[in-house]
């Protein structure tokens, strides 16, 4: 299994990219309104205001977990944007709070659904950073506890459309990685099950359509399905224009159609707006060169391959940055690699063929 399905299965554990709770109506009319607000400048990319309404719910509601639950989500969403870990420490310090406000109404109403919720959510997030650093065993425990909350919930009755985000997310990705596992026999196929939640999700959810739309990019990607996915990234990018993940989504898509050269541009877009990114490790911005380098190479352009691939690894990147980038600099050598042999003879869509390209 490759890092990168491990690391999707292991996120799919932990369910929760930015989900809400049971009944939306049943939130006060001024917390509803934060979160709503804070959730919308996350997927605009302007964190000060996510935080600023975040903020809204803790002065005015101290004792309930809404507002650490959203605080995390937004602290979350920006080391996801911007692949670091700096605020690790205040992330987890948010998602204790909610787990410590939503147990301390569970006990003397153990079926507050907003409390539940909450507390499954605080869990999700923490797995969800975990599998995103490769830690799999507390992504697993932190998810499991997550979405065992949200099984929960679903059984019990909840109305809730977002529940099925979690749920959706979690019946596709278990049926994916069973199918892998070809020696478990009797394990039902819920893929489409799991995807048709997550269509319900963007359609019907309240707090959780766009990171139904993160997911379903992922799994259509899995899925092979190129056109479902470049489909929900372009609605979604027509949405939040200024969304990276929808950004590197299309990039994805396009590739997997074999439409390079308009992959290599949407890859250098996403160069061209991480490049001005203040205080980079230089993450994304690797990634988008190996992203136009892959491009290049299957239309047979080597000298162009050949530059970005050797941009991808110019840049001093700090150790655990390039931990993380392995795979990708291995690919930006091996591109290089053929790349010299295209010019002197090699056919580049072969040479892609030979690199695992759609």
């Amino acid at each position: 299994m490759s890092k990168r399905v491990f690391a999707v299965a292991a996120l799919a554990m932990s369910l929760l990219c930015a989900a809400a709770a049971a009944q939306p109506q049943q939130l006060p009319a001024d917390m509803h309104g934060w979160a709503s607000a804070s959730i919308e400048c996350v997927f605009k990319e302007d964190y000060k205001c996510a935080e600023d309404e975040a903020k809204k719910i803790l002065r005015a509601y101290p004792e309930h977990p809404a507002g650490y639950f959203f605080m995390a989500a937004v602290v979350e969403a920006w080391m996801q944007r911007y692949q670091s870990n700096k605020r690790e420490a205040e992330f987890y310090r948010s998602c204790d709070q909610a787990v410590e406000k939503a147990e301390k109404i569970l006990a003397s109403a153990p079926n507050d659904d907003w409390a539940r919720f909450f507390l499954g959510g605080a869990e999700g997030y923490k797995g969800t950073f975990e599998a995103r650093y490769e830690r799999y065993i507390t992504a697993f425990r932190y998810g499991w506890k997550g979405v065992s909350v949200f099984l929960k919930m679903a059984a019990d009755g909840s109305k809730n459309p977002d529940i099925n985000f979690g749920t959706g997310t979690y019946d596709y990705w278990r049926s994916a990685l069973m199918k892998m596992l070809w020696w478990m026999p009797g394990v039902e196929d819920k893929r489409e099950i799991g995807i048709e939640k997550l269509k319900g999700v963007i359609r019907n959810g309240v707090y959780s359509r766009a990171a139904a739309g993160c997911v379903l990019i992922d799994v259509y990607m899995n899925e092979k399905r190129y056109e479902d996915a470049l489909n929900v990234a372009t609605d979604m990018g027509k949405k939040y224009p200024r969304a990276l993940s929808f950004m590197w989504g299309r990039a994805a898509a396009l590739h997997g159609l074999k439409r390079y050269d308009e992959a290599a541009a949407a890859y250098r877009a996403i160069y061209a707006k991480c490049e001005k990114d203040q205080n980079t490790n230089y993450y994304n911005a690797v990634k988008a060169h190996v992203g136009m380098a892959r491009a290049y190479l299957a239309m047979g352009k080597n000298n162009e391959a050949l530059e970005e691939a050797s941009a991808a690894g110019s840049y001093r990147l700090s150790k655990d940055i390039k931990k993380r980038l392995d795979s990708d600099l291995s690919e930006a050598n091996t591109i290089k690699r053929r790349a010299n042999k295209g010019n002197k003879g090699g056919d580049g869509e072969a040479e892609f063929a030979e690199l695992g390209g759609s």
